[in-house]
């Protein structure tokens, strides 16, 4: 009879403690299982999140990557319109969206405060990025030259001011002189950044040049790919073109930009690293406890088995085996589990607590990550066979005498 079938009906003769056991097991690759679907889920929507912010890559000028810019377009990119056209032309390129990035002062005539602003061309924008859908009282920016600016929720009650409210900018141009211009407050968007969120504006490119005294230069010009691109190659594609056409530029990638994307995933993959080894340890120091017991309690089975012929090494495989099949059982009933827990989770509705510096939670989402449960599955089989390997070790050195005399 071979070591498998040993070991199943050894389980079977058993049922509290393969139970006992196997609820360890079950519950220990649910929590990898739905951990891993967690982490995915919330790196997923971290990505896209931040692509849809900040574009897959950013062309700026070469100037802009080594130093700080002490005045505002002081490294701007000129003839912008030629080079975001000459951008559009890659046919992995889905969207070109130029933008001006200044600071100032916001006044309503009674009370003056500081913003940070953005020039956007609306429409295109709108169209790729989550602008839109921030927007929780009036609407989105209309047309690039209007007078129309968006604030942040919090920018808008440090003035006093709400929708069809009018406001004057007040800004520094490259050439260091002052200007101003009106604007109507079309809408505003509540930024899950509460210090973002209380300093943002947002206006047509048309009206911050006019407030600039620039034309056709802006700060970046940020690229949006169509799903799938190859991100390095059409970064290379885009470099080699611009500069062939004379633009001194440079390509900056989403993740070099993305600090906040990084720091996020670094604390996450530590914490559930730290998680998943105590639980590990956890399943071993159990899984060793139930094996040491059954090699105790059957001592003399043991005894027999070694008197008929049985080698030592085929102990040590029948406990090992019984381990293994532990484990896979195990994990069979965790996964099912899991889905359940899974599929509760998503239709509860729950919603975490913003994370720091953030205003705003995000509905609990548990992703079905495949990865997770092959890894459930990988932890589960090799914590079972290291926590049976010194049971069965010990079990396969027991003399026959020894054994059979055992009381």
């Amino acid at each position: 009879m071979s070591s498998w079938n040993l070991a199943w009906r050894n389980l079977v003769r058993q049922k509290r403690r393969t139970l006992l056991m196997g609820s360890v097991v079950a519950f220990g690759f649910a929590a990898f299982a739905l951990a891993g679907g967690f982490i995915a889920q919330s790196f997923e929507g971290l990505k896209e999140g931040t692509i849809r912010s900040i574009g897959d890559l950013q062309i700026v000028d070469k100037r802009a990557v080594a130093r700080n810019e002490e005045s505002t377009l002081e490294f701007g990119l000129p003839d912008a319109g030629r080079a975001r056209s000459i951008a559009a032309r890659d046919p992995a390129v889905a969207a070109v969206l130029p933008r001006i990035e200044f600071v100032g002062l916001a006044t309503n005539g009674a009370k003056s405060v500081p913003y940070l602003g953005v020039g956007v061309d609306p429409q295109p924008e709108a169209a790729a990025t989550l602008a839109r859908e921030l927007v929780v009282a009036g609407r989105y920016l209309s047309a690039a030259d209007g007078e129309d600016v968006v604030l942040g929720t919090g920018l808008a009650s440090a003035l006093g001011v709400k929708t069809g409210d009018r406001i004057t900018l007040m800004a520094t141009t490259p050439d260091g002189s002052l200007n101003a211009v009106d604007g109507v407050v079309s809408g505003l968007v509540d930024v899950r950044i509460k210090e973002l969120n209380d300093r943002y504006l947002a206006a047509g490119i048309g009206l911050v040049s006019r407030l600039l005294e620039t034309s056709e230069t802006v700060s970046k010009l940020v690229v949006f790919l169509r799903k799938g691109s190859d991100e390095n190659r059409v970064a290379r594609r885009l470099e080699q073109s611009l500069t062939a056409a004379g633009f001194p530029i440079a390509i900056r990638h989403w993740a070099e930009l993305a600090v906040f994307y990084g720091q996020v995933k670094l604390l996450y993959i530590g914490i559930f690293g730290f998680v998943g080894a105590v639980l590990v340890v956890i399943v071993i120091l159990s899984a060793a406890i139930v094996m040491t017991m059954s090699v105790t309690e059957r001592t003399r089975e043991i005894g027999t088995l070694r008197a008929i012929g049985t080698r030592p090494a085929g102990i040590q495989s029948m406990f090992l085996a019984e381990g293994l099949v532990l484990a896979l059982t195990g994990c069979v009933a965790g996964g099912l589990v899991a889905l359940i827990v899974r599929a509760i989770l998503n239709a509860s509705g729950i919603v975490l607590p913003p994370p720091p510096g953030a205003t705003h939670g995000m509905p609990i989402n548990v992703k079905f990550y495949p990865l997770a449960y092959f890894a459930g599955v990988a932890a589960m089989a090799g914590t079972m066979l290291v926590a049976s390997w010194f049971p069965a070790r010990r079990a396969s050195r027991i003399s026959i005498v020894d054994a059979l005399t055992h009381v």
